[in-house]
């Protein structure tokens, strides 16, 4: 199966499928696997549904479901969420195991395991809310948060798609030039084993297991994960003939914002899109 790669201009996604529309959080909790409670916010479109849905599953770090480490980070996600919503599709952003108002050990976040299970608890628990649409489901990563999407459809999330945005396309150790002195470091807090599933995991395995359709988005400025990466990906699908579209916007970063700090409308509408009907683009 041949891949579309359709490399797109940000200022002409910038015009393209804007949305307006009242939309609303609300406060949501699930329990993970092994007993933490972990917390998010459902933000719904307007109307009472039910809605086509989407988790989102946040990228590498401590963060919370804003995005956010402690102080730090980029709070794009609310933002991200609230476009969507509305555009039509209700999302579910959650902080990780320890992580702002969810239980679980402080070092949680450095374990695939865990957090790819915990995405699949977060779709069945969003599955089951009254004002979604149980068969219209959707994974959406963001950076490592879309090898944990890939991860938990291949475990066997009810989704019928899933949304890659700057995901890598190889191990993290080989992506981040990992040095032997980190490797250690991991190795200390979370034991071999662990450090070693962080750090040599490749995401093409779980890229070429995912039965459902696949768009993976990325930016040619993103200086964290280049947009080369999004092809690794779908070299992967493509080997086994799986559905996946690849589209590069020139001109965004590892957040998919321009230099304005501003993420295209056409990106989220694409997304929306995908969630809404379970369809590539073309």
């Amino acid at each position: 199966m041949r891949v579309i790669v359709a490399i797109t201009s940000a200022a002409l996604l910038a015009g393209v499928g804007g949305a307006t529309g009242a939309v609303r959080d609300v406060p949501m909790t699930f329990s993970a696997p092994g007993g933490p409670s972990l917390a998010g916010t459902l933000t719904l479109p307007a109307g009472p549904g039910p809605h086509p849905a989407a988790v989102f599953v946040g990228g590498f770090g401590p963060s919370d479901r804003d995005g956010a480490t402690g102080v730090f980070g980029r709070r794009a996600y609310p933002d991200w969420a609230t476009a969507l919503a509305r555009r039509g599709v209700a999302v579910l952003r959650y902080d990780k195991r320890g992580i702002g108002d969810s239980a679980g050990p402080d070092l949680a976040w450095l374990d695939p395991r865990p957090l790819a299970a915990d995405a699949v608890a977060a779709v069945r628990a969003l599955r089951a809310r009254p004002e979604v649409a149980p068969g219209r489901l959707t994974l959406v990563g963001h950076s490592q948060g879309g090898n944990l999407a890939l991860r938990a459809a291949v475990l066997g999330a009810p989704v019928r798609a899933v949304v890659t945005l700057a995901a890598p396309g190889r191990p993290l150790g080989s992506l981040t030039q990992t040095g032997t002195r980190t490797r250690v470091l991991l190795a200390l807090l979370v034991g071999d084993r662990t450090a070693g599933r962080l750090l040599r995991a490749d995401p093409r395995r779980d890229a070429a297991a995912v039965p459902q359709p696949v768009l993976m988005i990325h930016g040619t400025a993103d200086g964290v994960v280049p947009a080369a990466d999004a092809r690794r990906l779908a070299r992967a699908r493509a080997d086994v003939g799986a559905p996946t579209r690849v589209r590069v916007v020139a001109g965004l970063d590892h957040y998919l914002q321009d230099g304005s700090g501003r993420t295209p409308p056409g990106v989220l509408t694409l997304v929306a899109r995908m969630a809404r009907t379970g369809e590539l683009p073309r």
